[in-house]
């Protein structure tokens, strides 16, 4: 017995009239009548005690609907469970650290919701490692991070491009108008940088060790906002990934001679498989940053 069949019979119970449940079905009454004969014959059950067109339900026609009705609420809270399932592949939380959220975040509203209005996007702007750890423990479905090499071995890593990591200053500090400089130039300034929580970070802290140079750090900042307040002001220089600045008036970005730079990449979970709408999220994303990032600084 098919899930419809048993939903033909319960109908025929309900009404006990093949005529009406007919109708109540959108079926012709010869095709409903030969559906509740297939039942019969299958079950070898006398269901139903017919007079014309009004029938009533045998007994065992009685438990038997009984045992119906039963399966077929499991089967409603496994339909409904499935239904969940597949509404949740419509929604996506995506992590985007500061540095890339002035970019994408406005195109992700307007052009991607604008194309894909069926994905439900939950966006949050976590810091660059705080977002790895997100998708890691299953808490964002993805991440977009400019992150130093390092890699998590439960993580996918989408490389993108690489882009340097600069030396900001404005136009009148003393090293503005060099070609490049040295980290051990660099060091000679106080400097304010982003939290530890920063791939840049955790990048210059690493560089500076190897050199054997000790940087005057005279503020961490978890915000780019205060970097941004304290270099317009002229209260000291920062070393920041250079796309972040890259918008900004006023300031003056300075490579060095050794260059160091960031990898852009969309990070997923390697267990997870990929879905159809992560694919679409991914694509719109690596070409948003590749038209906006044409000519990769080495």
């Amino acid at each position: 017995m098919t899930i419809l069949q048993m939903r033909y019979f319960l109908t025929v119970c309900r009404l006990q009239n093949i005529t009406h449940a007919a109708a109540e079905l959108h079926l012709a009454q010869s095709t409903l009548s030969q559906a509740m004969q297939a039942i019969e014959e299958e079950t070898g059950l006398n269901l139903f005690l017919r007079s014309g067109r009004t029938i009533r339900i045998s007994q065992d026609g009685q438990k038997l609907a009984q045992k119906v009705t039963v399966l077929l609420r499991e089967v409603d809270v496994f339909e409904e469970n499935v239904r969940e399932m597949a509404s949740r592949h419509g929604k996506l939380s995506l992590a985007v650290p500061q540095q890339q959220a002035s970019l994408l975040i406005p195109r992700l509203l307007n052009t991607f919701q604008n194309e894909h209005p069926e994905i439900q996007l939950d966006i949050i702007e976590p810091y660059g490692l705080e977002a790895a750890r997100l998708v890691r423990e299953e808490k964002a479905d993805l991440a977009v991070v400019n992150y130093d090499g390092s890699t998590v071995p439960d993580l996918q890593y989408h490389r993108i491009t690489s882009r340097a990591v600069k030396f900001v200053v404005w136009p009148e500090h003393p090293l503005a108008k060099r070609a490049s400089i040295s980290l051990k130039e660099a060091a000679q300034f106080s400097l304010v940088l982003l939290s530890e929580e920063f791939y840049v970070t955790r990048l210059l802290l690493r560089s500076f060790a190897a050199a054997h140079i000790e940087p005057d750090i005279a503020y961490f900042s978890p915000h780019l906002s205060t970097l941004y307040s304290l270099l317009r002001t002229h209260t000291a220089p920062s070393i920041l990934f250079e796309p972040a600045v890259a918008s900004l008036d006023g300031l003056v970005t300075v490579p060095f001679d050794k260059p160091l730079s960031l990898t852009s990449c969309i990070i997923t979970k390697k267990s997870r498989q990929i879905s159809k709408d992560q694919r679409l999220l991914i694509k719109f994303i690596r070409q948003q940053l590749l038209d906006d990032w044409t000519t990769p600084d080495s």
